[in-house]
């Protein structure tokens, strides 16, 4: 699956034409997150979510086929996922049993629009990819620095890692100079 990383959205929408299962396993794994948020943000619960989100994908593989413009794919998953929102919200069958709180969506994606939403997404996968190509040691102390809800301290950390807590600060600084250069090079 490492490949289709890769691939531009227009790339894999043709691979999964041509019935290539990991290409669509990226697909997904790559706006999975974004497909979800959307019912999310429109009010519902995490189980109408999932049934907006299985809605969603199906659809798109109906009509991956006769998809017009492949490199709008995300485009096209916002606005299906919002239409099966509504349809759903429309539907009788949606009494609410939980409430719904926006804060709980991701930093700043509250009050969102959708095509921020996927602006938002789309950074964040152009993140991951550049983190994919970072060495193993980088990846991991990026992790335990700004990743790990436990909150290692440096001492936990450079005892993960098997380095000194001194020099935590300065590979973190080598580590973000290439991460910034990776993001660089994709913009």
């Amino acid at each position: 699956m490492a490949r289709y990383r890769e691939y531009s959205d227009a790339q894999l929408v043709a691979a999964c034409r041509h019935d290539e299962a990991e290409a669509w396993d990226e697909l997904i794994a790559r706006y999975e997150r974004l497909v979800y948020t959307i019912p999310l943000r429109y009010g519902l619960s995490p189980a109408e979510a999932e049934d907006v989100f299985q809605t969603t994908w199906m659809a798109l593989l109906e009509k991956l086929a006769t998809l017009n413009e492949p490199d709008r794919v995300s485009a096209w998953l916002v606005t299906t996922a919002r239409r099966a929102t509504w349809d759903r919200r429309r539907g009788a069958e949606n009494e609410r049993t939980e409430s719904f709180n926006p804060a709980e969506l991701p930093d700043g994606m509250s009050n969102a629009t959708p095509e921020e939403i996927v602006a938002e997404f789309q950074l964040q996968q152009r993140a991951r990819q550049a983190l994919a190509k970072l060495g193993e040691r980088c990846r991991r102390l990026l992790y335990y620095l700004y990743q790990d809800h436990d909150d290692p301290t440096y001492a936990d950390i450079a005892q993960i890692m098997g380095m000194t807590t001194g020099s935590i600060g300065p590979t973190r600084a080598r580590c973000l100079e290439k991460l910034r250069a990776l993001l660089e090079e994709d913009a």
